[in-house]
């Protein structure tokens, strides 16, 4: 039988993770992948290296490096939307 509730862990983490991301500062998005980098290379070091453990890392720094890079896009189109509705009001309001 798999192990269903390490899945349920790790979905819920990736969606609390992808929550915050969105909310907190830039940086914050940083710092899981960077954490997971350095737990990987020391389980690495400490067990030995191995061709799934090197499989495990890549993929892991993928998914959360995603979840950041996504998460900024958004934030930034966010943002240029803003920008955007502002400066027509600006030109809308300006006397002729």
């Amino acid at each position: 039988m798999l192990d269903f509730k390490g899945y349920l862990y790790a979905l819920l983490f990736v969606i609390v993770l992808h929550i915050l991301d969105r909310y907190l500062p830039k940086w914050f998005g940083a710092i899981p992948g960077t954490v997971y980098l350095l737990f990987i290379l020391y389980k690495m070091f400490t067990q030995g290296f191995t061709l799934p453990m090197f499989v495990v890392l890549i993929g892991g720094e993928v998914i959360l490096n995603g979840i950041w890079f996504e998460a900024n896009e958004s934030r930034n189109k966010k943002a240029q939307k803003k920008l955007e509705k502002m400066k027509a009001k600006d030109i809308s309001n300006k006397p002729l």
